[in-house]
């Protein structure tokens, strides 16, 4: 754990209670993170395939179809996502098939309905978080993501809140950090949207501290840079529950 440099926010206090829906599913989450300051997507829920369609139609395809439910983080674990629709016949079918699936394999699950989201695209991934350590009370991680999560184990961790100037820091301790910002021709990531949204985080972490035990950001798409980021599912878990695992 690395000690707080000069420029630390100052130190936050507890914030008001969150809308009941922020720990309910990915939906909640991201709109209690998105009031925090952390980017998401235009995203509506969803309870019958003509609301999806229309839904689809006024995102603009194509669009992703994600089931909502407080019973199932590990949502392609029951076939729960679907990518790239691309057509209101595609929906209206994906809708259908979806939902079967899902009462398939998991038959006892509570749904809240489907959310309809924007395909989004990007250069590069970043999984963010926090937890709350013994020690230093509430720390926020950031790691790359996607295909080299696993493979790389490479994260930096600080305790919250941290400033943007942290933020960036930590981003650049990252082994891999080449792979951010341009290395072999690739494009550079948006490093200072991922700064702005890792200390977002943080500051939302550490004003949460009596009910959110665990945050999971995972991914959060980083566009070229000059273009933003975006964060695509989220987990809040409130005290009592037991530390997430991988949803995807």
């Amino acid at each position: 754990m690395s000690k707080r440099p000069q420029d630390v926010p100052a130190a936050i206090e507890q914030a008001g209670p969150l809308a009941a829906d922020a720990f309910r599913h990915e939906l909640g989450a991201k709109r209690a993170l998105a009031e925090a300051g952390v980017p998401v997507l235009a995203e509506r829920l969803v309870q019958d395939a003509d609301a999806a369609a229309r839904a689809a139609t006024e995102i603009g395809y194509p669009v992703v179809l994600k089931i909502a439910s407080p019973d199932l983080p590990h949502k392609t674990e029951v076939g729960g996502v679907v990518v790239g629709v691309g057509s209101e016949a595609e929906v209206r079918r994906a809708y259908a098939q979806m939902l079967d699936r899902v009462a398939t394999n998991a038959p006892n699950a509570t749904i809240d309905g489907v959310i309809v989201a924007p395909m989004a695209k990007g250069v590069a991934e970043l999984i963010l978080g926090s937890r709350i350590d013994p020690v230093f009370g509430p720390v926020v991680m950031v790691g790359l993501g996607g295909i080299f999560a696993e493979s790389l184990q490479d994260s930096a961790v600080q305790m919250a809140p941290v400033s943007e100037t942290q933020a960036m820091a930590m981003l650049k301790s990252l082994r891999a950090f080449a792979v951010l910002d341009g290395a072999r021709g690739r494009p550079r990531a948006d490093l200072d949207a991922a700064a702005r949204a890792v200390a977002a985080l943080s500051r939302f972490a550490a004003a949460h501290t009596d009910t959110i035990a665990e945050i999971d950001v995972n991914p959060l798409l980083l566009r070229a840079k000059g273009e933003g980021a975006v964060a695509l599912d989220a987990l809040l878990i409130p005290h009592g529950e037991g530390p997430s695992q991988d949803r995807h």
